[in-house]
């Protein structure tokens, strides 16, 4: 089992603590209150998972949901290997269930550029959703903001956290396939 204080090393890099599992937990305890608040009146709202990265957010988040939410997923890609994002979205898993007339919240695990949020947002308006809205755990404003302003993109409107420009592991998100399980987020050490 991995302190949550200690340094870990994934594949050839050396990650830092970052943000604790608690504090995690209780500001999607937050976030899920906010969420109940102002869906309580939808009629079958979906929470619409991306896939890989925000399933354990997602699943967090999903057992603090009341009313008649029900959980689908996707997938889309835009990392390759490594740190970097390719620049381009890709569909490798279509949406699990229709959105025709239902009102969508979209679990992202991290919003940085927004293009995977916008490709997703368009996706769901064609295919007929009443409103979409996004929940992430993590959003890096000093990114997201610039692009947001130029091109118009989605409002975020649930973020656990904001965070600076860094490449985080844990909690769902990983470093070339590893690091996924990690019950706390890290940070990639400065000097590597």
């Amino acid at each position: 089992m991995t302190s949550e204080t200690e340094t870990i090393t994934i594949r050839d890099r050396r990650f830092r603590p970052y943000l604790s599992g608690d504090a995690i937990r209780n500001a999607i305890s937050h976030l899920a209150a906010t969420i109940n608040r102002d869906y309580a009146d939808a009629e079958r709202p979906l929470l619409l998972v991306t896939l890989n990265g925000a399933f354990v957010f997602a699943g967090e988040l999903f057992r603090q949901l009341e009313g008649p939410f029900e959980v689908a997923f996707v997938k889309l890609g835009s990392y390759g290997a490594g740190m970097t994002s390719s620049g381009t979205v890709s569909v490798d898993v279509p949406m699990t269930a229709a959105v025709e007339g239902r009102d969508v919240l979209i679990a992202e695990d991290i919003v940085e550029t927004g293009r995977t949020i916008d490709t997703l947002y368009h996706m769901l308006r064609e295919r007929g959703a009443r409103s979409v809205r996004v929940a992430t755990l993590l959003l890096k404003p000093s990114v997201y903001y610039p692009q947001a302003e130029k091109a118009r993109l989605l409002p975020i409107d649930y973020a656990a956290f904001e965070t600076e420009p860094l490449f985080l592991v844990g909690y769902g998100m990983d470093y070339d396939g590893a690091g996924r399980n990690l019950g706390a987020l890290y940070a990639v050490c400065d000097n590597e």
